[in-house]
């Protein structure tokens, strides 16, 4: 596996590269082992972001198990290899896992979503994986009750601690109400939040990364990007989509 330092000369804070130079120098990479949560409403680059992060760990030398609640493995595979992240022969040597959650119609109670969550975190202490993405939450949560979705992400950070696994996540910030998503927060290492604003009537992606302990660049970076089929996310040159 390759990493770079954070320049301490301590093994715990590795930090994995984004393999976009422009987001590299931006953010410098996630930390692992680590928890982020990625915030943002419908077409806000969530899932773009998400599987940037798993081609960077990729070709980390890591290995990624991809549990997504909104596609199928061949259509994954399909879009990133489109953006120019070719990762079949990562799937196909195992070393990448996709694992959909076919929950389309599913009639959600507080009862059915505490199991899906029971199950995702029993599955993934059970997995080898180094890295878990989770694509989205949403659904997963909106009817689960507090504790249930405080218990889940206290086990997941345990996972951080004792298996040294990086969990990222997606989620709708509509999916649970403002003080629980503040405790929630407080639990993870990152925090992104991705919005969509208007510039010069023109519709951009925007990401403001809240919160990243450990992290080579200070958290409070605000970037403004699109995606590009040519090669993924490509960030735009000025600020002013701030206002």
């Amino acid at each position: 596996m390759s990493f770079d330092s954070s320049g301490n000369g301590r093994d715990e804070e590795r930090i994995l590269k984004f393999e976009n130079p422009e987001l590299d120098r931006k953010i410098g990479g996630l930390p692992i082992p680590s928890l982020t949560l990625i915030e943002g409403p419908n077409d806000s680059g969530k899932t773009v972001l998400a599987q940037q992060i798993a081609y960077g760990a990729l070709k980390n030398g890591l290995t990624v198990l991809y549990i997504t609640t909104e596609t199928s493995a061949k259509s994954l595979i399909y879009h990133m290899k489109s953006l120019q992240w070719d990762v079949e022969d990562y799937f196909i040597s195992g070393a990448f896992r996709v694992a959909p959650l076919n929950v389309a119609g599913l009639e959600w109670t507080p009862e059915i979503s505490k199991y899906f969550l029971t199950a995702i975190v029993s599955f993934t202490k059970k997995k080898n994986y180094n890295v878990v993405i989770i694509d989205s939450l949403t659904h997963l949560v909106t009817q689960a009750t507090s504790d249930d979705i405080l218990s889940f992400f206290s086990q997941c950070r345990c996972l951080v601690d004792t298996q040294e696994k990086t969990f990222i996540m997606t989620l709708h910030p509509y999916a649970i109400d403002q003080e629980l998503l503040i405790r929630v927060r407080a639990i993870c290492d990152g925090h992104f939040n991705l919005t969509i604003r208007t510039f010069q009537d023109k519709s951009i992606l925007t990401l403001n990364v809240s919160k990243l302990k450990g992290a080579s660049q200070t958290s409070g970076s605000f970037i403004s990007f699109e995606v590009n089929p040519a090669f993924g996310i490509k960030i735009l040159p000025f600020t002013s989509a701030r206002g």
